[in-house]
């Protein structure tokens, strides 16, 4: 019987030698985290699980409430609450009328706190409905280090969230197709009711302008927060984020942090689906094995001195018949993490079982069969004796 032969599909989206690891760059942040959003894997962190004010970084929470529940498109009216905010706005006037999609625009770009108010009344009516939905989402998301006050950063003592949090904010930002061409615009432009040209909305993320990797996220800042930013980069189909936290600079520290991330891990699949496969011998099939393809990914970031461990199959063998998509093995890696993911193996192809493997598997048909046999066997010696019988006679007759 042919042994198990199984291919490990190493798929990486970024290959390089191995070369021996850098040490993480030194930050001037208070708090820090470095994340591949699909994996969920902390490739940095500092201090990530410690209370800090966010500042404007909560307006991804704004942003992605507007995306899950709001229509981009619609008209809003400008509430004189939301025209009475202050400090960073983009000059709303009670009254005034603008898609939602401007608002948007001036709450991610321009960091406007009039803005993100005017979203928050779109979205549930109120601000005060608005913030009890932020915390209902951020438990929903397991934010547990995160309790927002109000819908712009504006400080207050009860308004705070961990670089871990943010993180997983960001995560949803850059997942939310609406608002990916947002976050990562340099400048935008919003009608202006009563002026002669139209609102500049300029994007005060300067990661964006230096460094052409960078397409988003947030940034924030007040005295009690410091200069804050969430960044994503995107380099040949990989993407980290990174949050920083009270930074004397948060430019510097984020790109370096990234460029660390991309330089120092590769991104793999240690099981590929459809890709890795596995060749098992067959039982009592018309065919002597059959192939079997993965039926899910899992993928890893790895450092780049560290290579992929060894896929375990759990079975050499499998018995016929078997149906194309059929389960007939499991594939077991060990990721980073120290956990063990086992994965399914589905067959490619239907292999019937023989019909002497069928009969050797119902001993009730054998003894039929048998039977059967015995019959046919009886009848024609019955038969052979007959017909000599009447040979016998016909030799014995007298002659006409």
């Amino acid at each position: 019987m042919a042994r198990a032969r199984l291919l490990l599909a190493i798929v990486a989206i970024s290959l390089a030698a191995p070369v021996l690891a850098a040490a993480p760059p030194t930050l001037t942040a208070e708090a820090a985290i470095l994340i591949d959003p699909e994996t969920r894997q902390v490739l940095y962190d500092l201090h990530s699980d410690q209370r800090m004010y966010p500042a404007s970084l909560t307006k991804m929470m704004t942003a992605l409430l507007v995306a899950e529940n709001a229509d981009l498109e619609q008209r809003v009216t400008i509430s004189p609450r939301a025209a009475a905010v202050g400090e960073s706005t983009m000059h709303l006037a009670a009254g005034e009328q603008l898609h939602l999609r401007h608002l948007l625009l001036g709450t991610m770009l321009n960091s406007a706190n009039d803005a993100a108010t005017a979203c928050a009344e779109v979205v549930d009516g109120s601000v005060t409905e608005f913030v009890a939905h932020m915390n209902r989402r951020a438990e929903e998301l397991e934010m547990s280090g995160t309790h927002f006050r109000n819908p712009s950063g504006l400080h207050s003592d009860e308004h705070y969230s961990t670089a871990r949090d943010l993180a997983t904010l960001g995560i949803q930002v850059m997942g939310r197709a609406e608002l990916r061409p947002i976050v990562r615009m340099q400048i935008a432009t919003a009608p202006w009711a009563g002026h002669e040209g139209d609102r500049t909305l300029t994007n005060r993320n300067r990661l964006l302008g230096r460094w052409h990797y960078c397409d988003g996220i947030k940034t924030g800042y007040t005295r009690q927060a410091g200069r804050c930013l969430a960044a994503s980069a995107y380099i040949e189909g990989w993407r980290l984020i990174a949050v920083i936290l009270k930074s004397k600079d948060a430019w510097t520290d984020a790109q370096n942090l990234l460029t660390w991330g991309f330089d120092n891990h590769y991104k793999v699949a240690l099981v590929a689906a459809d890709v890795t496969r596995a060749t098992l011998a067959v039982r009592g099939g018309v065919a002597d094995n059959v192939e079997a393809v993965a039926s899910e990914d899992v993928i890893t970031v790895l450092p780049r001195a560290q290579r992929p461990g060894e896929l375990a199959l759990d079975k050499l063998t499998c018995d016929a018949p078997v149906a194309a998509g059929d389960t007939i093995a499991h594939v077991s890696v060990t990721t980073p993490d120290g956990a063990m993911r086992t994965v399914a193996m589905k067959a490619v192809s239907t292999v019937p079982a023989s019909p002497w493997a069928m009969l050797w598997s119902h001993p009730q048909a054998l003894w039929i069969l048998a039977a059967l046999i015995s019959v046919s066997v009886g009848v024609l010696i019955y038969a052979a004796a007959t017909e000599a019988t009447r040979a016998r006679r016909l030799g014995q007759s007298p002659g006409v």
